[in-house]
């Protein structure tokens, strides 16, 4: 059944293949990466446009955006001068772009371990939703290279899907989604691998409650792995950088099921264009790296301006 729901869920995916981007207008607007400060940008579109009222910032967050802060220029000389950025966050006003793919060519470095594997990937994207690279894995000590492509399908729907190939094996194939609940306090997900020319078909959705207490999610999942149908169900506490995650999986009865931790750094090296991970996990197999809209959403833009609207 698991498997029926995801496989059509796809097929509509795929005759939904033309990307949207929602491009707004370039007079006001400025962007940035989500890993730099913003304030020098602001500045310089003030001096080079004089004439001009007010500035739109568009953060970027891993090659997508979505809401936008219009920002007064009188409000924010005051600010300025005074160096307290408070009061200016609720002056500006908060403008919904749709979700956006910009083109840039930003590089991602992650690290995964597991009980008995360790698996190193580098990617790099190209144009607004394409991203290629290579990856090392040291169970089998192979090298392969990846490729996956971005979909904006609905306006709060976001799908990929790519593929994997090492030398002398099948290729396998990855699509996943992302849909947000209209108040966007939870989030469906779900990923499909498939080897080609073997019986290997792996499916999995969950669904995610965003902010059920202070900094922590709770996931509720079901997957379906070489024939068996098993669930999970696990707590995200976040933290700046930090993310710990603690469930059960491989649930089929009560007296059948996994204790496991996953322990995420982010964001380890601060450069421009550059976003690093290193995860580690007590399961037998690597974690799906689902994707995710948490941060796109309005109710992080207050911890976006804190993190990344400072004069000093």
């Amino acid at each position: 059944m698991l498997i029926r729901i995801c496989i059509k869920y796809y097929k509509l995916v795929i005759l939904l293949l033309v990307p949207i981007s929602i491009q707004a207008e370039e007079v006001n607007y400025i962007s940035n990466d989500i890993n730099t400060q913003i304030v020098s940008t602001i500045d310089k579109f003030f001096i080079e446009q004089p004439q001009k009222k007010n500035v739109i910032w568009i953060p970027k967050i891993n090659g997508r955006s979505r809401y936008a802060f219009s920002i007064p220029k009188d409000a924010y000389l005051i600010s300025k001068k005074h160096s307290d950025s408070f009061e200016l966050y609720y002056l500006s006003e908060i403008i919904d772009n749709g979700y956006t793919l910009h083109q840039d060519k930003s590089i991602t470095l992650d690290f995964f371990s597991s009980r008995d594997n360790f698996r190193a990937t580098f990617e790099q994207r190209f144009l607004s939703n394409i991203n290629a690279g290579l990856f090392f894995e040291k169970k089998d000590n192979v090298i392969g290279i990846i490729f996956n492509k971005e979909f904006i399908v609905s306006e709060n729907t976001l799908s990929d899907f790519g593929f994997e190939q090492v030398k002398d094996n099948y290729t396998i194939f990855k699509t996943r989604f992302v849909k947000l609940t209209k108040n966007e306090d939870a989030e469906l997900s779900g990923n499909i691998t498939h080897e080609f020319k073997s019986n290997i078909f792996n499916a999995e959705v969950a669904y995610t409650w965003f902010d059920i207490a202070n900094k922590f999610d709770f996931t509720a999942g079901l997957k379906q792995a070489s024939n068996i149908v098993s669930s999970e169900i696990y707590g995200t506490f976040s933290e700046e950088n930090v993310k710990f995650q603690i469930g059960l999986n491989e649930i089929r009865n009560t007296s059948n099921m996994n204790i496991f931790f996953n322990l995420t750094f982010e964001d380890i090296i601060n450069v421009k264009n550059f976003s690093s991970k290193i995860t580690h996990t007590t399961k037998n197999n690597f974690i799906v790296d689902n994707l995710t809209l948490k941060r796109l959403r309005i109710y992080n833009l207050d911890s976006i301006w804190r993190k990344y609207f400072r004069y000093n």
